[in-house]
């Protein structure tokens, strides 16, 4: 198990991708410390952990945008188990818009939650990983090589943290701490089908998988395989990367359509 022993924060784990990353990670024997907004379905995920492998695992509810709730998370984690090694910045949120008419509220909660949260919930947790030579994996998204009709701001935020991500990797390289992203294609969840009509959402899977060249979408869990990769040793020189895993959607030339 290629983290055994190692102690993870996952952000946004109560569904879709951050779900699947966290049983990914029980499955290689981390102790998990997992937070979202929804502690239903966070409870529906421990129990899905437990069975996969990982029996320690730490539940915090809440909104990563808060400033007090994030240092209650970092706090928390490192009481119940002492040290911190990986940290997932997974949380985001989706928003469809033009560019040239986007509200500055919807400008304002995108970069909140999708920026801003992880920075300085890094920033929190950066200490702690230098004690422990550990790692950030942020998710972006492989939107940010094509276009996203109407997804302008949200691509500007993941560009952003893929800026951060190669900044962040050259500044921490020298203390031991890795950082890299992943940039998914198109997983069938919440986080985009939320802003879209069902007669929209079904459109937009099926142009998705028509320009995938795999010819499919991906699951959950193989974003978490790919995570649990770069949070592992086996990936102990790869630092600074934002790591596509679309199916080979980008190097299709037209424009996903909605």
């Amino acid at each position: 198990m290629a983290l055994r022993g190692k102690v993870a924060i996952i952000t946004g784990s109560s569904s879709g991708i951050g779900a699947g990353i966290a049983a990914v990670f029980s499955k290689e024997g981390a102790k998990l410390s997992l937070t979202g907004r929804n502690q239903k379905n966070l409870e529906e995920v421990v129990k899905n952990c437990k069975t996969k492998g990982s029996a320690d695992v730490l539940i915090n509810v809440g909104d990563v945008t808060n400033d007090a709730f994030r240092k209650t998370l970092v706090e928390a984690t490192k009481k119940k188990f002492g040290k911190i090694d990986i940290l997932v910045n997974n949380a985001g949120i989706a928003t469809m818009s033009p560019l040239g008419a986007a509200p500055k509220e919807l400008y304002d909660k995108t970069m909140a939650v999708n920026v801003e949260a992880p920075v300085f919930l890094t920033q929190l947790v950066l200490p702690y990983l230098v004690e422990t030579k550990g790692c950030v994996v942020n998710i972006s998204t492989c939107g940010t090589s094509t276009i996203i009709p109407n997804g302008g701001i949200y691509i500007m935020s993941k560009a952003a943290l893929d800026t951060f991500t190669r900044y962040l990797a050259q500044e921490m390289a020298s203390q031991g701490v890795r950082v890299n992203a992943v940039q998914p294609g198109h997983v069938p969840t919440s986080i985009m089908s939320g802003q879209l009509n069902k007669e929209e959402s079904a459109m937009m899977e099926k142009s998705m998988i028509k320009a995938t060249p795999i010819g499919r979408t991906a699951t959950a869990e193989e974003m978490g395989h790919i995570v649990a990769f770069l949070a592992s040793e086996k990936a102990a020189f790869i630092t600074g990367e934002c790591i596509l895993a679309d199916g080979g959607l980008t190097m299709t030339t037209p424009p996903i359509s909605t």
